[in-house]
């Protein structure tokens, strides 16, 4: 019964393994951040706003384009992404600013880079963790690790408290499943809107069991799902709003 969960919140939560791989970076550039993402910036990176680091990102691209003789970012290819770019050396803030194209200053194809790049990290690190095919359950906690390692831009979205719950859910079943008797590693977090998407895991895997057609039992028809999003909506749309004035 719970194999057939964890397959089910396998189609909630997008694999890993198809991530893009880049073809010309050198195996110990790209392997020495398994987890996490090399810093280009400063040490107190973490310190600057986030429209500030969108700023510095945009920046930083520019130049790469100078080093290729380009002036936009058309007809880039991955071997220039690694190799004039570096975009692997950006921080997840950074990568982040791509990705949600804060502040309009980045264009449709550098947002697919540096969501390819996310993907690699992600990806990454799950093969560190699970070499051998064999230790489902480490990579999902490998997941679980990248996704913690992201900065408060990111996990004040609600694609992350998704993608953590998932992550979260997934990595409990597979390690219920191989140590069987025995606690998994303790994975849960503090954050309240994480928490209610993994109570509605359990309440779909409790509705599955009495529904003729299990297969129509959506996670996010789940009471403690509405509740998730009520309550992000509740912690970051006023922020949002009041962001939208200045």
């Amino acid at each position: 019964m719970f194999s057939a969960f964890v397959k089910y919140v396998g189609r909630s939560y997008h694999s890993h393994a198809e991530a893009t791989k880049s073809a010309a970076a050198s195996i110990s550039d790209r392997s020495s951040r398994a987890t996490s993402t090399g810093s280009a910036a400063t040490a107190d990176a973490d310190k600057k706003s986030f429209s500030q680091v969108a700023v510095d990102t945009r920046k930083f691209l520019d130049a790469g384009y100078q080093k290729l003789g380009k002036v936009a970012d058309a007809g880039t290819s991955d071997q220039e992404w690694h190799g004039a770019i570096r975009i692997q050396t950006l921080d997840r803030r950074a990568l982040y600013a791509i990705t949600t194209n804060h502040g309009g200053l980045f264009s449709a194809t550098e947002v697919k880079a540096a969501k390819a790049e996310v993907a690699s990290i992600e990806a990454r690190a799950s093969r560190a963790a699970n070499p051998r095919g064999t230790d489902a359950a480490g990579a999902a906690k490998a997941t679980i690790t990248v996704l913690d390692g992201a900065g408060p831009e990111e996990k004040a979205s609600l694609d992350w408290a998704q993608k953590r719950a998932a992550a979260q859910v997934q990595y409990q079943g597979l390690a219920k499943e191989r140590h069987q008797g025995r606690a998994a590693v303790s994975v849960e977090t503090d954050n309240p809107v994480v928490n209610h998407f993994v109570k509605a895991y359990g309440e779909a895997e409790k509705a599955k069991r009495y529904a003729q057609d299990g297969a129509s039992i959506r996670v996010e028809d789940m009471p403690s799902w509405s509740k998730g999003v009520s309550l992000w909506k509740s912690l970051h749309e006023p922020q949002a709003k009041v962001l939208g004035h200045l």
